[in-house]
């Protein structure tokens, strides 16, 4: 909890959302964060926390796009789906490259808010890939993604 909670101070404090939706970029970005902690101390990597999640819900857990989330209240997809994108994110375009968007999002952002939308361009940007159909699947699509982008 306090691994996420400080977390927060990069997503959430410094890049503070623009509208409701984008949500996951706070939560699901501080869950991850608790898994990068984890992947630190020995107590399980990122990818074994990823395929633990991917193989334990059910199709219910999976009708709630992250990315479009409803209502105004924090759902578990909005924390584990949204690790689960920022993980296939990372596996996608790897580790130095996801460290540099990692970086560069509250860089960007500072003190100020941001958008999903401007956070795909960024890892666009970044990597020099077109990560939509990844970003479509794993926060849009309301069904369980493929594992990998």
């Amino acid at each position: 909890m306090v691994v996420h909670e400080n977390a927060h101070q990069w997503f959430g404090d410094d890049v503070s959302l623009t509208r409701w939706q984008d949500i996951w970029l706070n939560e699901g970005f501080a869950m991850y964060t608790e898994w990068l902690w984890s992947e630190h101390v020995g107590d399980g990597t990122a990818q074994e926390m990823f395929d633990s999640l991917y193989d334990a819900f059910d199709d219910d857990f999976w009708t709630v796009p992250p990315g479009a989330p409803g209502v105004p209240v924090i759902t578990p997809e909005v924390y584990l789906r949204g690790a689960m994108t920022v993980h296939v994110l990372r596996t996608t375009v790897g580790d130095a490259t996801f460290f540099r968007i990692l970086r560069a999002w509250p860089a960007a952002h500072r003190y100020g808010n941001g958008t999903t939308a401007q956070f795909i361009a960024l890892a666009n940007q970044i990597s020099g890939k077109n990560l939509n159909a990844l970003f479509q699947a794993w926060l849009y699509t309301p069904s369980k993604p493929s594992r990998t982008a």
